[in-house]
């Protein structure tokens, strides 16, 4: 964190927190609470003689709109994934003090296995089926079925807000049992889930690294492939080839046709995918030209930036109770609440591991049990 924005943050000025830095002055104890809560450290760290060592990180691998030039990763990125292994250390802790196994990691590819043949074994495993989506309602049901299947197969999917899309889209951890993906919020729903199961594929191939949205960027062969790979399961998770192939319309189109903004939200409300994957499918299978599919992604980048306008100009407010479904999932929300219940761990550490106040605990039962959050 640069100096300029912790100085604003702790309410001091950059001359101030320097000499506090350099030893010419001593802050108050508040003000180095303070600058602990800032900093997202123990207050003990400040009177350690020198830095403690940062532990090994686990392989992340990242989606992002764009590489920035610098490469360098924010402090609310880097503690928002500091976080999410937080979240899954003490989830852990809970199966222990419960005697208990955590979810075994079972979920594993060929090498050689085909991106169409990869997203039927997911699919299979996930049991989202067409049947299920025909009764969601909204982008945000579908969401919220697809987090809480891919949570089923014992993955921490947390979300995170105050990061920009330009620096992630979503991440994963890829440590075993219990990996962790983190979503952006800032994200439009059906792009989330594009993200959640481009990351369970980077899981289900235990693999980390960089990734980005970007088709022409410069990057190796071989994570080039890698995300071309992730980005085809992905697609064909949420667009089957089979049904997408037994649709009239797909039936009678040719290589040449272009399609319209309304034959793919249409088909986007059949599917919930996003128009950008439901055009990327009929490309694939020879249904639409690679010229108009470039064509239309310009208008659908176009779409994005609008929409990223809107929210950063008036931001949607999000009851206290669904944030803290949404920053923990409900997987550890509900683990930590039945520890809680059966005495396993006190009322001081479910806050903790929520970060959330006791009082809003009824709320946050009521939505975890009878409410679609996402």
């Amino acid at each position: 964190m640069d100096r300029v924005t912790a100085a604003k943050s702790a309410g001091q000025t950059e001359d101030r927190l320097r000499e506090w830095e350099e030893g010419a002055r001593v802050p108050t104890l508040n003000q180095l609470r303070t600058l602990a809560k800032i900093y997202r450290r123990s207050i003990g760290v400040f009177f350690l003689d020198e830095i403690p060592k940062a532990p090994r990180r686990p392989p992340v691998d990242f989606r992002r709109i764009e590489l920035t030039t610098e490469n360098v990763m924010s402090s609310a990125l880097a503690n928002g994934i500091r976080e999410a292994e937080a979240k899954r250390d003490a989830a852990l802790d809970i199966f222990a003090q419960l005697e208990e196994q955590p979810p075994a990691w079972d979920l594993a590819f060929p090498s050689d296995i085909s991106p169409e043949d990869a997203a039927g074994l997911l699919l299979e495993r996930l049991s989202v089926t067409m049947r299920v989506r025909t009764k969601w309602t909204s982008v945000y049901e579908a969401l919220s079925g697809w987090r809480s299947a891919v949570e089923s197969l014992g993955v921490l999917v947390v979300q995170l807000s105050g990061v920009p899309m330009s620096e992630m889209r979503g991440c994963s951890i890829a440590t075993f049992p219990l990996p962790v993906i983190i979503l952006n919020s800032s994200d439009s729903p059906l792009g989330r889930v594009f993200t959640l199961l481009h990351e369970l594929t980077h899981l289900a191939r235990n693999e980390g690294g960089l990734c980005d949205l970007q088709e022409d960027a410069p990057r190796s062969r071989d994570s080039d492939a890698i995300e071309q790979y992730c980005n085809h399961v992905a697609g064909a998770m949420l667009v089957p080839e089979n049904e997408l192939l037994s649709r009239d319309d797909v039936i009678q189109a040719e290589s040449d046709t272009a399609w319209t903004v309304e034959q793919l939200k249409d088909m986007r409300r059949y599917f919930w995918a996003s128009s950008e994957v439901m055009l990327r499918r009929l490309l694939i299978f020879s249904k639409t030209p690679q010229a108009h599919y470039r064509m239309m992604r310009e208008h659908f980048e176009h779409e994005y930036a609008v929409q990223r306008e809107r929210q950063s100009g008036d931001p949607v407010m999000v009851p206290y109770y669904r944030r803290v479904l949404l920053s923990n999932g409900q997987y550890l929300t509900r683990l930590a609440i039945d520890a809680y219940r059966a005495s396993t761990i006190t009322g001081t550490e479910l806050s903790r591991i929520l970060n959330a106040k006791l009082d809003h605990l009824p709320k946050i039962r009521e939505a975890l049990y009878g409410e679609v959050v996402a």
